[in-house]
């Protein structure tokens, strides 16, 4: 994600930007993904960017969960789940259904299997938008240009 922020804020390289980058909290990444793509006038790369950093958010927030979730034995006999240990994300997955029943919501192991394969896609999504970002470098450098012309 940090070459990608950095191909799409059209930054300086210099030896410690990918670190400078890197303590960004992914959220603000993805929100400056977003903004960056509002700017661009060509629809398709303008769609690509906002895709991608959609599917961020989405892998990001099971990432998360997964991060800061113990792995339990499920009621289901052979499984496993990711269960909240917190009290805020416990009482936020709770569905009351009468006064002696609820249901907890869990990560399941197959959710996770489901999300490995969409950070994949956003894996190769990002490597074709860091492609388009490269055009246009190189198209910059061609010019002898500094501001690109995205549309």
């Amino acid at each position: 994600m940090n070459h990608i922020i950095i191909d799409a804020m059209h930054l300086t390289r210099s030896p410690m930007l990918e670190s400078v980058v890197g303590t960004l909290d992914p959220r603000q990444k993805i929100e400056m993904l977003k903004a960056r793509a509002d700017q661009i006038r060509q629809k398709d790369w303008k769609k690509a960017i906002k895709n991608h950093a959609d599917r961020l958010e989405r892998v990001a927030r099971i990432r998360n969960a997964i991060c800061h979730a113990p792995l339990i034995p499920a009621k289901v006999k052979g499984r496993f789940e990711f269960a909240p240990v917190a009290v805020t994300k416990i009482l936020k997955s709770v569905t009351i259904v009468d006064s002696k029943n609820y249901n907890l919501e869990r990560l399941t192991i197959e959710r996770v299997k489901e999300i490995i394969l969409l950070a994949e896609k956003t894996l190769a999504g990002g490597e074709e938008i860091r492609g388009n970002f490269g055009k246009i470098r190189a198209a910059m450098a061609a010019k002898g240009r500094g501001s690109p012309d995205l549309g």
